[in-house]
């Protein structure tokens, strides 16, 4: 405050030190100089006094030779090392839920503890109700009754050895109950290859799984689920091995006492397994030589499985593939960093079909392997509905294909998209709408899905389709309907007029639509055969025939416009959906 002042007084000398006259406008720039002088100087003076201030309302929270730790460093802390390739087996086991809950359960073999508290009840010759801690000589009072030594009396011996006491006391029969209310607190250290080594505050109760949740897991590069040390009074009193728990649920109940260790050793020896089993994992043994039935036991391979192979690194660097059986490899011995791939090799001797539509029958057939469409058809009841020349065959593999040219061409379409160059700042705007506009076109045809239809050009053909496993045949209905869809006022049905064009059946659907093109329009017969013409082709309709006109793109980039009209043909014709842009 007195360098306040002082500062104060040094600024009103300042203003108040005797001028010559001068001119008015002279003055009034003095006046202003003045002002502004002594404004610099509260500012100064007020920098210096508050920022000392500040720093000490900060430093206040954080006490000397304390680290100061961020949230963002917390979060980093949460986040356990994540190994690369097949994870370990159990790397999901510490994520929280043990150091979470702290719910004491009852141990028969627990030793009472100094500070425990004991619920009492008696009832009989006189009746009480107390709590009572446990002293630091073992002892709890009892009124009437006196002290009882519980230091060190297991659980199930708890109401025995009150008991005891009481008949001392009293000749008449009394009822005696008692439980271990609370548990006193517990620290232990958890160390070795854990993610957070440290001392952690826990119940006696509590299992190794929450000490060790509690040091935020094991570290999933070197750490081992196997060698898990609890050391007392620098001797190990019990060893702990997890896998105990993650295959079979087991875990041994253990009493904590104040100082105890948790030593979490590194893995020694780790074998993966991967492919067609149940247990994809890295797996860690104790032992170099692991017998291959130990190493399945574990992985669980599934019913399908039926062969292996073995993977080792040799000491020279070269790196030997065997295959097996699993029969074959009962008595394999497998060493430490082999690698285990299982996999199912069948010989498939059947195939399984579905036939939907117009027939009566059966629905799933399976058929010895290499059966073909026309001894299939063979089977099928027909009805009179049944429009049997014109058959369709969907296949799955064929779907596949037909989704990866597409996605081809899309790529390829987005490139050139993302790649145009503008000559100017108006075209520049207008491509990007335009582009923005592709963009959307493209994530739609994306999600197209293909019917993967083998179009049958005439019966006689169906003798040489051998069937695939998961093909579809479908039977359609004879029908007196032309479909007419796309681009056309009224989309829509209608009923077959012999004699009509293609032309014709668009003049019954109100005409071409405003974006239409006359140029490209699909003729698509109930068999699946596509012919794209022009809507004055003079082509004859069929009935069951589908008619589809295609939208007539306009735009400034030929070749873009040429890559969508190609694509939009190919979800037509493949996926019998017109996708417009």
């Amino acid at each position: 405050m007195n360098f306040l002042i002082a500062f104060h007084k040094g600024a009103m000398q300042a203003s108040c030190s005797p001028v010559a006259k001068v001119h008015p406008n002279e003055k009034k720039r003095f006046d202003n100089f003045l002002y502004r002088k002594r404004l610099a100087w509260w500012m100064v003076a007020i920098c210096l006094v508050w920022l000392p201030v500040a720093g000490l309302t900060h430093a206040a929270d954080v006490s000397v030779g304390e680290a100061v730790t961020t949230e963002a460093d917390l979060e980093i802390e949460k986040q356990p090392p994540i190994p690369r390739g097949v994870p370990v087996f159990g790397q999901n086991l510490f994520q929280g839920s043990f150091s979470n809950k702290a719910q004491p359960y009852y141990n028969p073999n627990y030793r009472v503890a100094v500070g425990d508290t004991i619920n009492l009840r008696f009832w009989g010759s006189f009746e009480l109700e107390m709590d009572t801690i446990v002293d630091n000589q073992g002892n709890i009072y009892i009124p009437k009754v006196g002290t009882v030594d519980v230091g060190g009396v297991t659980n199930q011996r708890l109401v025995e050895i009150i008991e005891t006491k009481v008949r001392q006391k009293y000749n008449q029969r009394v009822y005696v109950y008692a439980n271990v209310a609370s548990f006193q607190p517990v620290w232990v250290f958890v160390t070795g290859s854990v993610n957070r080594p440290g001392l952690y505050q826990g119940m006696a109760s509590d299992s190794v799984l929450q000490f060790i949740d509690k040091a935020r897991g094991i570290n999933l590069q070197y750490g081992s689920f196997r060698d898990i040390t609890i050391v007392r009074n620098n001797q190990p009193v019990k060893q702990v091995d997890l896998y105990n728990f993650l295959t079979a649920g087991k875990l041994d109940m253990f009493q904590f006492h104040d100082g105890d260790t948790v030593l979490v050793g590194d893995v020694k020896h780790r074998i993966t397994v991967a492919g067609d089993v149940k247990r994809p994992y890295r797996f860690e043994f104790t032992k170099s030589v692991v017998d291959i039935q130990e190493i399945l036991a574990l992985a669980m391979p599934n019913p399908s499985a039926t062969n292996m192979t073995l993977t080792r690194w040799m000491p020279n660097n070269e790196k030997i593939i065997k295959s097996y059986t699993l029969g074959q490899a009962e008595k394999l011995i497998v060493l430490s960093g082999d690698e285990i791939e299982v996999y199912a090799d069948h010989n498939e001797n059947a195939i399984t079909a579905t036939v939907t539509g117009e027939h009566d029958g059966l629905h799933t057939y399976l058929l010895p392997k290499g059966k073909t469409l026309a001894q299939l058809l063979g089977r099928l009841a027909f009805t009179d509905l049944s429009a049997v020349d014109s058959i369709q065959l969907f296949r799955r593999s064929v779907a596949e294909k037909q989704k990866q040219l597409l996605l081809a061409k899309l790529q390829e379409l987005e490139t050139l998209v993302l790649t145009q160059s503008s000559m100017s700042k108006d075209e520049a705007a207008m491509r990007s709408q335009e582009a923005r506009s592709i963009l959307a076109f493209i994530d739609r045809a994306k999600k197209i899905d293909f019917k993967g239809q083998v179009v049958i050009h005439d019966r006689a053909s169906m003798d040489e389709i051998f069937l695939e496993d998961g093909d579809q045949v479908f039977v359609p209905r004879k029908t007196n309907v032309v479909l007419v869809q796309g681009e056309v006022a009224f989309p829509g049905a209608h009923t077959f007029i012999k004699g009509n064009y293609i032309e014709d059946y668009i003049a019954l659907s109100g005409d071409f639509g405003q974006r239409a093109n006359k140029d490209r329009v699909l003729l698509i017969k109930q068999n699946g055969i596509v012919s794209r013409c022009k809507s004055s082709s003079g082509l004859p309709v069929d009935k069951g025939d589908a008619i589809l006109v295609l939208p007539k793109l306009e735009g400034k980039w030929i070749q873009i416009t040429k890559d969508i009209t190609q694509i939009i043909y190919q979800i037509a014709v493949g996926a019998g959906v017109i996708l417009a842009i």
